[in-house]
């Protein structure tokens, strides 16, 4: 599930596209109702799925540190169940397109911005996020956040991204598992 990563005037779209041997009507559910979504994304998010309503995008273990309330704010953009959800999260803009397809459907993620630097840091975590969507439309367990899983993937989008969008940042430095890294690598000089 390779992320395509294009340039639209001043913002940069990621784009995952994949199939699902889901209904739309499943995959929805997972998409919008918080205890589901909360699995899947990366922080629990508070406020109704209806045009205009305001949401709130809270971290549970701390990585939201050092943000702005605008940061941690977003709405509610377009809603049309079971198959469009489009929503702002600070200056990020989010699409959920779900398509039936037999038994199943497609599911279509975008995430647009302005920060080309933030390509590869974006995609690697929405890799990991989407594999916990697919893991919990299965009823399997899901995955843990790893660093070493999350570096690869960064370090494969970095290159694929690099030449179209300059050098691509990683996890911010408030980032819990970050300032780890940033600790453990000062001890060792």
């Amino acid at each position: 599930m390779d992320a395509s990563f294009t340039k639209t005037g001043s913002r940069y779209t990621l784009l995952f596209e994949r199939p699902l041997p889901h209904s739309p009507e499943k995959v929805w559910r997972v998409l919008t109702e918080r205890e589901l979504m909360r699995q899947w994304f990366p922080c629990d998010v508070e406020g109704d799925w209806k045009v205009g309503e305001e949401l709130r995008f809270t971290f549970l273990h701390g990585e939201g540190e050092g943000l702005s309330d605008d940061e941690l704010r977003g709405e509610v953009l377009s809603v049309d169940p079971p198959r469009h959800l489009e929503f702002r999260w600070g200056n990020h803009f989010y699409q959920c397109k779900l398509t039936a397809e037999g038994d199943g459907c497609r599911l279509v993620f975008s995430d647009s911005f302005e920060d080309a630097s933030q390509g590869a840091r974006n995609a690697a975590g929405w890799e990991l996020c989407l594999q916990n969507l697919d893991l919990l439309l299965e009823g399997a367990a899901l995955t843990k956040f790893v660093m070493e899983v999350w570096r690869k993937r960064f370090e494969h989008y970095a290159k694929k991204f690099e030449t179209q969008a300059g050098p691509q940042q990683g996890l911010p430095e408030n980032y819990p598992e970050a300032a780890a890294e940033s600790t453990a690598a000062g001890k060792e000089e």
